[in-house]
């Protein structure tokens, strides 16, 4: 059952400690500064979605959330990450464009 008073803010902070332990890789790093010209990077928090069902049945009954990664208001990559209702890891994407 779907928690009526979910920590949005907690889900996403999750998903930045997340998102930084991928970006320490220097080779990921550096494409994405290449993508952005050497200009700061930004996460923007997207959305969190309960998904109740899916195809997969891994991605079951789990939080979705979602970050973009921009520079200069221009999106360059995109990262969602899966947490159980307990909001342990299941799985996470991280695209650049």
């Amino acid at each position: 059952m779907l928690e009526e008073n979910i920590d949005t803010e907690n889900l996403f902070k999750l998903s930045s400690e997340y998102i930084n332990n991928i970006l320490k890789d220097e080779e990921i790093l550096q494409e994405l500064k290449e993508s952005c010209e050497n200009e700061n990077i930004q996460l923007i928090n997207k959305s969190i979605s309960y998904v109740l069902y899916d195809k997969n049945e891994l991605f079951s009954n789990n939080y979705k959330i979602e970050m973009n990664i921009e520079c200069k208001i221009k999106t360059i990559g995109s990262y969602i990450l899966y947490l159980d209702k307990d909001q342990n890891f299941i799985d996470e994407f991280f695209v650049i464009n």
